[in-house]
C-alpha cells in the first residue's frame, strides 16, 4: 500500500499566506517597490488560494505550468502598484527568483533535518512538518535575503551622485542627488520613499505652497537631533543613472532649508527609488 499524506487545510491556508507575504515583501524589498500592506495581503491571500489546488486531481504537467504561471502574475498585478510591462516583468522574474532561492533552501534545511513527509502536487508543495517551523524559517530566510540586498545596495550605491529632476505645478526642477543609503524616510500615510531637497533650488511657488494640504510634515531623526521637514508630493520625479532612467509618482520631496553640502550635490535620494 502507497503511503498516504493528510493535508490540513487552515494549516495549508495559513502558512501559505505568511509565507507568500514575507515572498512578496523579499520582492518589494529587493525592487524597490512600494510597500501598501492592503495589497500585499491580497496577493498573498491569492497565493494562499491557489494551494488548494493540491487537492485537485493531478494536472498534465503543461497546464499545471500554464496555470502557475498565470496565479503567479495574478499575485504580482494585485500586491503592486506596477507602471508599466516592463516592471511587471521583472517583478515577476523577482517574484520567481525569490521563491526559488526560498524553496531550496527550505529543501535542503528539510533533507538535513530528516524528511518524513513531502508531498508536491499540482506545483504545490506541502511539507508534513510543524507550522512554527515553517514560520521560523520563513523568517530567517526573508532576513537572510534583507541582509544580502543591504550589503550589495551599500556596495553599489554609497557614493553615487545623479541628476534628477522634479516636476511641480507646471515648472521642471533640475538638480544633482546623492543616493543616501541612511536616507530611510518615508511618508507616514502612504510609506512612499522621501527625496530630501535643498530649499534653495526649490521655485518661490512651490515654496509658498507650504500652507496649503498638499504639503506633509515627515519626521526625521539624526546625529544632531529629531525634527520635522514639509513635503510635497510632486507630478512625478526622474532619474538618470548612466543608461537607466527611472521615473515616478510614487514620491515626496521634504524641503530641507540648511545647505546638503559644499556645492556638490542638493539633494538626499531614497535608495529604495532605484527601482
Amino acid at each position: 500500500m502507497g503511503h498516504t499524506q493528510t493535508v490540513y487545510i487552515d494549516v495549508l491556508i495559513g502558512v501559505n499566506l505568511f509565507i507568500n507575504y514575507f515572498l512578496l515583501l523579499a520582492v518589494a524589498r529587493f525592487l524597490h517597490l512600494p510597500v501598501r500592506r492592503g495589497r500585499m495581503i491580497a496577493g498573498a491571500a491569492l497565493g494562499a488560494f491557489y494551494a488548494l489546488s493540491i487537492f485537485l486531481p493531478e494536472l498534465p504537467s503543461i497546464l499545471a505550468l500554464f496555470i502557475k504561471l498565470l496565479m503567479s502574475a495574478t499575485i504580482i498585478w494585485a500586491a503592486f502598484p506596477l507602471q508599466g510591462w516592463k516592471l511587471f516583468l521583472r517583478s515577476l522574474a523577482g517574484f520567481y527568483l525569490t521563491s526559488f532561492a526560498f524553496a531550496g533552501f527550505m529543501l535542503c534545511l528539510w533533507y538535513f533535518i530528516a524528511p518524513q513527509g513531502l508531498l508536491i502536487k499540482n506545483s504545490v508543495v506541502y511539507f508534513d512538518v510543524s507550522p512554527l517551523f515553517l514560520l521560523v524559517t520563513t523568517v530567517i530566510c526573508y532576513f537572510a535575503i534583507r541582509f544580502i540586498q543591504r550589503i550589495t545596495g551599500r556596495q553599489q550605491s554609497e557614493t553615487l551622485l545623479c541628476p534628477i529632476a522634479v516636476f511641480c505645478e507646471g515648472k521642471e526642477i533640475h538638480c544633482t542627488a546623492k543616493v543616501d543609503t541612511g536616507n530611510t524616510l518615508t511618508e507616514p500615510f502612504s510609506g512612499f520613499p522621501v527625496v530630501v531637497v535643498q530649499e534653495s533650488v526649490l521655485p518661490a511657488e512651490i515654496l509658498q505652497q507650504r500652507e496649503q494640504t498638499n504639503f506633509r510634515l515627515v519626521p526625521y531623526g539624526a546625529v544632531g537631533g529629531e525634527g520635522i521637514l514639509s513635503a510635497f508630493r510632486p507630478e512625478k520625479l526622474t532619474i538618470s543613472m548612466g543608461k537607466r532612467h527611472i521615473e515616478t509618482k510614487d514620491v515626496y520631496i521634504a524641503v530641507c532649508p540648511e545647505s546638503l553640502s559644499n556645492g556638490e550635490f542638493d539633494a538626499l535620494l531614497h535608495p529604495d527609488l532605484l527601482a
